[in-house]
């Protein structure tokens, strides 16, 4: 199947569903489908409900920040696209389609991106989208001190004005992934009046030209939103307003289910069963999601490659994921799961269960009598018990650890922007472009690299891979090689893929899987 894409490159859908222009994941894969886990909501039936209006109430981990520049966690951007719309729109599938720029195109040599913007869009200040406004958003992300973003828009040399409704980035390279970026927080369009009010303020007031408005923010509890009539996609957005309940005890979110205080929550699949047998629906839908250890090869002893490597031959993935994720997921050893263009089979199997192998490489790595390692983990649900079976699994290779625990308040500060931490039992929400991810991951400059080390060859694969057009014959191949490079190179040692689980009661249909993030198009409440 073939479709015409906005950006004007052929995009060419294969039987199985796989994206060749690098953003999406077969449906269908094995334990990330719709299929007996899955609850089949009244959209996906065929029989959508009418129900207009109603507050949803969504039990979601806490976001530090609303500002998009300065939200460090990958799963924030399902709070910020709330408030935030982007350039570009990204669909179920991961592909990038029209958002608040209608259209886009790339020069012959691929070094100009144009944008042509959304007419008559508005702020929920009422500032007006314009190029101006555009250029605001992309100069702040670029150049505002403690910039998220910096690394995302490394390629844009200079964005221009051609008139109100047309914008220029010039590339010093070309980057075909680009339009796949800038439909997540690089994208996201901040009120211009908002920013020359103080970027000070967006942490906690954001304005936005999204599907809400926020209108109420308590950190580390809550946080009220109001629909947003203007928003350029409003016919998709079927609620009155979203109350976000920032809630981390699975015992209190499935409690607030079953008496109706919470409609829907973002879940995992060591709650599922207990959630069925409760009588809740279970989605279960295909995620860019993986459970990880962010290990920092720039801290020592984990400078030493074959103590690294022991690490990872040590983990047993698939008890890992029966007692940890009620048996949901695949053993991983890349970000990406199978089926996605970014996936290598070639580092499929990259580290097999082998503690023999494992005991063997801690000898050789200069510790004959075992070592002692620090672990680092977040004092939030779930993060304990992985860490205490990682730390058994450690042991019985001869690698003993020290365990301290971290407010997930301080994650965001100590793992992605100090990376002062060691050991971090961790995870990946996965990001709009797979090329982005292994950028992010594992280049030089990484935000979620923690040592801050790439080899010049995988660096040089990162830029030759960016300058493919999406659907060139050439790019799964030329990014699944990055892939295979970075898995064997890096430190950070990767567990096992999280499909997206949302519990949620009878009321709520019409969720639709969307592989990057949970978005609430088509969600509505009934009964």
């Amino acid at each position: 199947m073939t479709r015409r894409a906005a950006s004007g490159h052929r995009v060419t859908l294969t039987r199985g569903g796989l994206l060749a222009a690098g953003a999406a994941l077969v449906l269908a894969a094995a334990g990330c489908g719709t299929g007996e886990d899955s609850t089949t909501n009244a959209a996906a039936s065929g029989k959508a409900s009418t129900a207009e209006g109603g507050t949803l109430r969504w039990a979601i981990n806490a976001n530090a920040s609303w500002d998009p520049v300065t939200s460090a966690a990958g799963n924030e951007v399902r709070h910020l696209g709330l408030v935030y719309a982007a350039l570009t729109s990204i669909d179920e599938q991961g592909r990038p389609q029209p958002g608040l720029a209608t259209k886009w195109a790339f020069s012959k040599k691929g070094t100009v991106l144009t944008f042509t913007l959304r007419p008559g869009v508005t702020f929920t200040d009422g500032a007006k989208l314009d190029a101006e406004a555009v250029k605001t958003n992309l100069d702040r992300a670029q150049q505002q001190k403690g910039s998220v973003l910096t690394q995302l828009l490394a390629n844009v040399k200079k964005t221009k004005v051609v008139d109100a409704s047309t914008v220029e980035l010039d590339l010093s390279q070309a980057d075909y992934g680009l339009p796949l970026v800038l439909g997540g927080k690089a994208g996201m369009q901040v009120s211009p009046k908002a920013i020359a009010a103080g970027v000070q303020n967006l942490p906690t007031k954001p304005v936005g030209a999204g599907p809400f408005r926020l209108t109420k923010f308590v950190p580390d509890a809550s946080s009220t939103l109001v629909r947003n009539p203007g928003y350029w996609d409003a016919k998709e957005i079927h609620l009155d307003g979203v109350d976000l309940q920032y809630l981390n005890d699975p015992q209190a979110v499935l409690a607030g289910l079953q008496s109706g205080s919470i409609d829907l929550a973002s879940s995992t699949g060591s709650q599922v069963a207990a959630s069925k047998r409760a009588g809740l629906q279970v989605e279960q839908l295909p995620s860019l999601s993986a459970a990880s250890i962010e290990i920092n090869d720039a801290i020592k002893p984990f400078d030493n490659k074959k103590l690294t490597e022991a690490i990872n031959y040590a983990i047993d993935r698939k008890a890992l994921i029966r007692t940890q994720n009620g048996g949901i997921g695949e053993p991983s050893y890349q970000p990406f799961p199978k089926g996605y263009v970014g996936y290598s089979p070639e580092v499929a199997d990259l580290y097999p269960y082998d503690p023999d192998k494992a005991k063997q490489l801690v000898k050789e790595a200069g510790f004959p009598n075992g070592v002692t390692i620090p672990i680092t983990y977040f004092d939030a649900q779930g993060y304990k018990g992985l860490t205490e079976q990682l730390q058994a699994q450690l042991a019985a290779v001869g690698i003993k650890s020290k365990l301290s625990t971290l407010p997930l308040a301080q994650a965001a500060e100590r793992v992605y922007v100090k990376h002062d931490v060691a050991f971090n039992p961790n995870g990946i929400v996965g990001r709009e472009s797979p090329l982005q991810m292994l950028d992010v991951q594992y280049g030089k400059d990484g935000l979620l690299n923690p040592g801050r080390k790439a080899s010049p060859e995988l660096t040089t694969a990162i830029a030759d891979a960016a300058k493919l057009p999406l659907d060139d014959p050439k790019y799964p191949a030329a990014i699944q090689a990055v892939t295979a490079r970075a898995a064997k190179e890096s430190a950070v040692a990767f567990l096992y893929t999280t499909p997206t689980v949302l519990v949620h009661t009878s009321k709520v249909s019409g969720i639709r899987p969307y592989i990057v993030g949970t978005r609430l198009e088509g969600v509505r409440l009934g009964g």
